[in-house]
């Protein structure tokens, strides 16, 4: 059932094969701005383009504009990036999961941002997903959850917002029990699932899992 959007922003992607079955099970595809480059470059459908174009080269707006794309166009100077209003706009449309691609790139900033953007969409209540070929990263909340993985898949948790409380971990080599996450500390990086599905209970606080492909 195609129940997502795919959000593409203008970061890197290495190899859009990876992401075929994404675009093409997606009920929309979104460009934020320059990402529409990147999707041209692949000769790739858009569904709409959002931003404030900055960074869209004008043969490619041209292109999918000819194209009968939808254009949503904002003001350069906002408060919210580009990426941030079309999560905005996909929540408006009626979706509640978005699948993000080419979130990192060269620009640090950016990608620590879109990380951010993981939190702001769960409050406006929608699933955010992050996706490059070699990691997903999604937000594990407060409360008992249960995270599907492969067998000997490497996973990491990390927080973004301080201490974590009362962490268990089971269905992997290192578990822990009641664990309170010292914000800084480093001990949740590079676990390994031993169960196809893993359990991870948070008493106060969230985590950002971060699955690691190694097949790519």
């Amino acid at each position: 059932m195609k129940d997502y959007a795919v959000l593409v922003v203008n970061g890197s992607i290495k190899d859009m094969d990876f992401y075929k079955d994404i675009l093409d099970n997606a009920k929309i595809v979104v460009a934020s701005d320059g990402a529409a480059n990147i999707l041209y470059r692949y000769s790739k459908d858009i569904d709409y383009i959002i931003g404030d174009l900055d960074s869209i080269s004008d043969g490619v707006l041209l292109y999918y504009k000819n194209k009968d794309v939808v254009v949503k166009r904002y003001p350069v100077k906002k408060d919210k990036t580009d990426s941030e209003i079309s999560i905005d706009e996909i929540y408006n449309m009626g979706i509640k999961k978005i699948v993000m691609i080419g979130a990192k790139g060269d620009r640090t900033d950016h990608f620590i941002a879109n990380l951010n953007l993981l939190y702001y969409a769960d409050n406006i209540g929608v699933n955010l997903v992050i996706v490059d070929e070699n990691n997903e990263i999604t937000l594990v909340k407060e409360g008992q959850n249960y995270i599907d993985v492969k067998v000997n898949q490497t996973i990491s948790f990390v927080s973004l917002v301080g201490e974590v409380q009362g962490i268990t971990l089971k269905g992997f080599e290192y578990e822990l029990e009641n664990h309170d996450l010292h914000f800084g500390s480093s001990i949740l990086t590079s676990n390994v699932a031993k169960d196809e599905r893993v359990f991870v209970e948070i008493k106060k606080g969230s985590l950002l899992c971060i699955k690691v492909n190694e097949d790519q």
